[in-house]
């Protein structure tokens, strides 16, 4: 075996520029897998990190029932001092009791939902780390103190010193309500935390819920996150008098473990696709490397060498080869992630879309493990050998004759060649030239195309998939909610106020409507309010709509999967099924609406639910409550010629943009705008484009995976036919003539590659867009993602995949010019003997 080990490192020795462009293409391969590898697990372990250690501590303690029902009244009792003896229990760093529950915030006259936790000021400070967040102002010390979000302030125009009123439904059934001065303003960098979350003192917080002497839950930190399980289990095993329920952060954010779920999915995806290029480009030196060396085996086949020998020595050449990459690879991967694991990748241009990314702040740190390491090192061996067999196979399958002869055919198909036209420049000649190299070596010339075409194949179905995947979300949140284009008061976009309406309704409608492409137009009112039973409650967004108009505009009614859609005259509303969850709410239950109207007063009604809908985006089946317009516009105290909003369906989806801009022209001087689906969905605009960076990034490992592939298999085409180059020298062509024809045959080559990879990708992509991708086992991952739903079905547009398709392209042509270039520099004799 040491013989064999020996004469495998001499054979790579021996050839050090054949083995240089295939560990290159192999150093690229695994570099570039480990450090999208770490990018994906960066943005995750940030999401937790941050989510953990500003809000939710790292586990939580609630009297059993209380995480699924949400009901006050299964509370804890202080008197037990549990915070006390969790705190005892190994592994527990530090505990807080607190009081959590859902309010209505306002100040003059904007509002705004808001999630108001009661804490004790210094068992708080030690489980998370919000107070060391203040930009303005102080941590909470008693009485009625309140810290808000930058951009919770923001929105309500607070500052420091300001007096907010917050409106709550108490543990009794009862309108809680009081004044909260703004002592500090905490800027997190996530904006879920910084626009929704609000702390007070929790005596304070207990007398507003009418929840004196307990508490929702106690907050826990410990030691070491990697021990949550342990940890979990030792709280349950030592406090079992006490009725707990002990809930770990992944149970706690099941929003945040289905994204992290499906950067996972996308991640692995990736990696296969960039497997499957890696593993083409050995396959293709590999055959490279055996055409080249024919004359090598067939001598060692001549001296009593067996076939099975031959395949153990490609193979273990090619496993040494892999090991070495991966090595190279992996430091090369490495030395990145440090870069960026420090400087940090940011990602502030793209904040709104954090928002679907529970945690996630605007700077991402890459993070990695050996267990990545190990599982990327497995695989990129696994796949050389495999890639090796076919090659390995068949330089065993030739007699020793064959194989010798094999490398003397390019000289003896060569003296076939007219000889006279080395000496001509004229371009034409050396193009049919290169033709006709193409075509007498059709097995090499296939290789060297495969190169190009699985590439190209590879992004066709990459492209496809993102841009099927980015279609679905414009398409369906289009559908379900925004329309195409909505007219509104100016602003009202912002903070939903009642105060900002559209006067004159019929007329303006009227005139949208006469609007060259507009399908269809629906008048709404649009609230944020506050919904609740005698359990609990949550804030939302209240659409009043009018049905028939409505169902013109949006797909909603559609969604509905119990009930009815909403009915003229028909008192009740229809609520998500996220929503009806977290409610514990049911068809013909009751539940009050609270608002703020125009002047600052709040308005009430109860409505029976009349429908439950779901599309499958979490975000919508949660965030939104649907009632009769005419319901809306009592609430608010709206006049029956007064909304909020005109929502406009077209014909054609792309021609939202210039509607909003005549619309805008048209309103130019009244207190009223127009705005495009992309600027009333920033979240989807912003996901959109958030997912194409990082897409860009995976494209551009594969497309330097794909031309270095490439590269590697023309330097092995042009070292297998060092002979016939070196006749081709010797009869007189020049070192300039040779380099022409060779990127005419690398011209002509990539031309064949194109049109392989273009029907490749495309029949991929045709059968995936008649069967769609099933994403159902991940599911659960898309429900933080507006718009998605399980099935992606991949589309090619051809605006997003000419340009990478012509670089590709272009690439497959360039990278000849380094193994064209020494041919060029080739000695005849030397040349000659080669072999």
């Amino acid at each position: 075996m040491m013989a064999w080990l020996r004469l495998a490192l001499g054979n790579l020795r021996a050839n050090r520029r054949r083995t240089g462009v295939t560990l290159l293409s192999l150093t690229v391969g695994v570099a570039g897998l480990v450090f999208l590898w770490a990018f994906i697990d960066g943005i995750n372990a940030q999401m937790v990190n941050n989510m953990t250690g500003y809000v939710t501590g790292d586990i939580k303690l609630h009297k059993r029932g209380f995480h699924d029902e949400q009901e006050m009244n299964i509370a804890l009792l202080q008197q037990w001092a549990l915070p006390q003896a969790a705190q005892a229990v190994e592994g527990v760093a530090a505990t807080a009791p607190r009081m959590t529950g859902h309010a209505l915030a306002s100040l003059a006259d904007q509002s705004r939902p808001m999630l108001l936790m009661g804490v004790d000021p210094a068992m708080e400070r030690r489980v998370t780390r919000l107070d060391r967040s203040l930009v303005r102002g102080r941590y909470l010390e008693s009485g009625n103190d309140i810290v808000i979000g930058a951009r919770a302030a923001e929105a309500l125009q607070a500052d420091l010193g300001d007096e907010l009123a917050m409106v709550v439904q108490a543990a009794d059934g009862s309108i809680g309500a009081d004044r909260f001065r703004v002592v500090g303003v905490f800027e997190t960098g996530v904006k879920r935390i910084d626009g929704r979350v609000a702390q007070i003192p929790l005596a304070t917080a207990q007398a507003l819920f009418s929840f004196w002497g307990r508490v929702t839950e106690v907050a826990v930190r410990i030691d070491d996150p990697d021990q949550l399980p342990v940890v979990v289990d030792r709280l349950l095993g030592q406090l079992p008098e006490h009725q707990l329920e002990v809930l770990g952060w992944p149970e706690l954010m099941p929003s945040m473990v289905q994204m992290m779920g499906f950067h996972n999915a996308v991640t692995y995806i990736v990696i296969l696709v960039v497997f499957v290029v890696v593993a083409a480009g050995i396959v293709n030196t590999i055959l490279m490397s055996v055409m080249e060396r024919g004359r090598e085996f067939g001598v060692m086949m001549a001296l009593g060498t067996s076939s099975t020998r031959i395949v153990q020595l490609v193979l273990l050449e090619t496993a040494l080869l892999a090991l070495v990459g991966y090595g190279l690879g992996l430091s090369l991967g490495l030395a990145i992630i440090a870069y960026f694991a420090n400087a940090g990748m940011d990602f502030t241009a793209y904040i709104k879309a954090m928002d679907t990314m529970p945690g996630l702040s605007g700077i991402v740190y890459p993070t990695t493990s050996p267990e990545r390491w190990g599982v990327i090192g497995m695989v990129v061996i696994v796949v050389a050998l495999l890639a090796a067999i076919v090659p390995a196979w068949i330089a065993s399958r030739h007699t020793p004759l064959e194989a010798m002869d094999a490398h003397r055919s390019a000289t003896n198909r060569l003296r076939r060649v007219r000889t006279d036209v080395t000496s001509n420049n004229r371009i034409i000649v050396f193009a049919q030239m290169a033709l006709r190299s193409v075509f007498r070596n059709p097995r090499r010339s296939l290789i060297t195309a495969s190169a190009t075409a699985f590439g190209l194949a590879a992004y066709l179905f990459l492209y496809a998939f993102a841009d099927g995947f980015f279609e679905q979300m414009i398409r369906n949140s289009t559908q379900q909610l925004s329309g195409h284009v909505q007219v509104m008061a100016k602003g009202h976009d912002v903070d939903l106020s009642p105060s900002l309406r559209i006067e004159a309704l019929p007329r303006q409608l009227a005139g949208v409507s006469g609007q060259a492409g507009v399908e269809a137009v629906t008048p709404r009112v649009v609230l944020r309010g506050m919904v609740a039973n005698p359990r609990t409650s949550r804030p939302v967004e209240l659409v009043g709509i009018a049905p028939a108009l409505e169902q013109q505009v949006t797909d909603l009614a559609n969604y509905v999967v119990e009930g009815g859609y909403i009915q003229p005259g028909g008192k009740g509303i229809v609520i998500g099924r996220k929503l009806a969850e977290q409610l514990d709410a049911r068809l013909g239950d009751k539940l009050v609406v609270t608002v703020q109207q125009g002047a600052g007063e709040l308005a009430s009604g109860a409505y029976p639910i009349r429908g439950i809908y779901r599309t499958g985006s979490d975000l919508f089946d949660s965030d939104y409550v649907f009632v009769h317009i005419d319901q809306a516009r009592q609430l608010a105290g709206f006049s029956r010629d007064q909304a909020s909003r005109i929502a406009i369906r077209l014909n054609d989806r792309s021609q939202s943009t210039s509607l909003a801009h005549q619309l805008n022209q048209e309103l130019a001087g009244s207190p009223w705008g127009a705005k495009d689906w992309e600027n009333l969905l920033p979240v989807v605009v912003q996901v959109i484009e958030m997912s194409q960076i990082d897409f860009y990034l995976i494209l551009s490992v594969v497309f330097l995976v794909v031309a270095i592939g490439v590269m590697n298999t023309m330097v092995m085409s042009v070292m297998e036919r060092t002979r016939e180059l070196g006749v081709m020298l010797a009869l007189g062509t020049h070192g300039g003539q040779l380099v022409l024809t060779i990127l005419f045959e690398a011209f002509f080559l990539a031309l064949l590659g194109m049109a392989g990879g273009t029907v490749l990708g495309g029949i991929i992509v045709a059968w995936l867009n008649h069967t769609g991708i099933d994403l159902s086992a991940i599911a659960g991952s898309f429900e933080a993602i507006p718009g998605i739903t399980d099935t992606v079905y991949p589309v090619l547009i051809l605006d997003h995949v000419w340009l990478p398709s012509v670089l590709l392209f272009v690439s497959s042509v360039l990278v000849a010019l380094y193994p064209a270039r020494r041919a060029a520099r080739l000695k005849p004799v030397e040349a000659i003997r080669h072999g």
